[in-house]
Parts: C-alpha cells; structure tokens; sequence
C-alpha cells in the first residue's frame, strides 16, 4: 500500500465495502465516507505541478488500467510532463481524484454510472464540485480538460459558477486522439 493511501485512509478510516448507485438509491454524495474524501481533499491535498489536468472518471478502476487514462499517461511519459501536470479524475460521486490516489479506497471500489444520476443530483455535483475546482485553479497556474459530453458539462458549468477561467476541450468517438493532441500540445 503506497503512502499516500495509507496518510488518506487516517483521516478516512475506511471500512473497505463497495460504494454503488446501482445498488443502492441513495444520494451518494452524501456517503459517509465520499463526505470525508471531499473534506480530506479541501483540507489537505496539495499539488505544486504547474498544470492541473482533468480526466473523466472510468468504468474500469483504478483509472489507470482504462484505455483513456492509458493513453494520457503514455502521452505525458513520452513527454516529459510528469512533474509538470498534476492529473485529476472528474467523478460522480468523488468530485476530484488525484492521479496518486487512484488505487486507494473509496477510488478503487466505486460504481456511479452517469446515466444514473438524477437531475437533482447532477445540480449536486456541479455545485459541489466548485470548491475543489477553486482549490486546483490556486494551486495551478492552468486548467485543461478532456472531457466526454456528461463531464464536459459538468466542469464547464462548475467553472462558470466559480468564474474559473479552465480550457476544457469535449471528445467524442476520437477521445484518444484528442486526448494526445491536448497533451502534446502542453508539451510545446
């Protein structure tokens, strides 16, 4: 277990059971355990990387065995950018997940497909997600995001409540190939 899990699950305290929409009904921006990442990451995280990139969330967990992540971080290795772009994970019900904590509990063991959520809820996420995006737009000195329509969305508006200023470019059917372009844009 890496350090960084071990330094989250202090403040967490995790009990280690899954956390999912399909199997249960209620509002899971509200569990107990996601309430305290979000207070765990207000509080605590810290970031000096230049640039704060962000990523949707995937299906597949940890991030980093899905396709889309695969390839940002093959791009930002072929780059040089590691320590230059501090990757974020855009999640329903998570808010923001840094790179460095994608294997740990609750980022590991979560299921909340989009099409799940109520409209009361995607509100809940846009308004939430405001205070973690003020968080990394302070620690960064620019904010990218790739993003899929529903993410799109959704940071787009959070941005505009918190009058952010984030380049947010949506993809498609071609989410690799625009997900390299971006990167190896940054690297120019």
């Amino acid at each position: 277990m890496s350090s960084a899990c071990e330094r989250l699950y202090e403040y967490l305290k995790p009990d280690f059971t899954r956390i999912s929409k399909k199997d249960n009904t209620d509002d899971l921006f509200r569990h107990p355990v996601v309430m305290r990442w979000h207070h765990y990451f207000l509080e605590n995280w810290n970031s000096d990387k230049e640039i704060g990139l962000l990523l949707p969330c995937t299906v597949v967990k940890p991030y980093s065995l899905s396709p889309t992540h695969k390839i940002a971080y093959a791009t930002l290795n072929k780059y040089n950018l590691e320590e230059k772009v501090q990757v974020y994970s855009v999640s329903e019900p998570m808010l923001l997940v840094p790179k460095e904590l994608e294997e740990c509990y609750p980022f590991n063991n979560y299921d909340y497909p989009p099409r799940l959520m109520s409209k009361e809820e995607k509100e809940e996420f846009i308004m939430l997600l405001t205070k973690p995006l003020i968080k990394v737009s302070i620690l960064h000195n620019r904010l990218i995001g790739i993003l899929p329509r529903h993410h799109y969305e959704i940071v787009k508006r959070a941005a505009e409540i918190s009058n952010l200023k984030i380049t947010i470019y949506p993809y498609g059917r071609l989410a690799f190939k625009t997900i390299a372009n971006v990167i190896t844009s940054i690297s120019s």
